[in-house]
């Protein structure tokens, strides 16, 4: 069994809290700019989106990285900072652009779901994420963020 987040917008408020939990977590600062997690306002009022990698099962950013900095483990998309070379052959191959630079060019930011553990889960103080148990083999798709935003596939 795999366990992915999963996003009830419906519960969002946009309070960005999962933004600032992540980013305090990785790199003991509140930053937007440093959060895996990024919240997406939408075309009508109070609608919120939370986006963040999915940890797609054939990830284009793995197959697009020309270094190996990228690597799919045990249903994660691993990230080896020593390894990249910032050429953002894997911001380009994502669909949804959810591996991204740091604001200072110096590595790319993707969700590692904090090890198992995720902060935003924690903080989200109306559970609108949640970390939830899959099947393997299951149609991630369906549990996908991007799935369920306005104008989504």
């Amino acid at each position: 069994m795999m366990r992915v987040l999963n996003v009830n917008y419906e519960k969002c408020t946009g309070c960005r809290l999962c933004e600032m939990a992540c980013s305090l977590g990785h790199f003991t600062l509140f930053s937007h700019w440093f959060s895996r997690i990024r919240v997406l306002k939408g075309k009508t009022f109070f609608h919120f989106y939370p986006q963040f990698c999915t940890q797609c099962g054939d990830a284009y950013c793995v197959r697009a990285c020309p270094t190996g900095a990228l690597e799919k483990k045990f249903d994660l998309v691993h990230y080896d900072r020593n390894k990249c070379i910032l050429c953002r052959q894997c911001t380009f191959a994502c669909p949804w652009g959810l591996i991204y630079p740091d604001p200072e060019m110096q590595f790319m930011i993707k969700c590692d779901l904090c090890g198992g553990d995720p902060e935003c889960v924690k903080v989200c103080l109306q559970d609108a994420i949640t970390f939830v148990d899959v099947e393997e083999g299951a149609d991630i798709k369906q549990f996908s963020n991007v799935n369920k935003m306005e104008g989504g596939r």
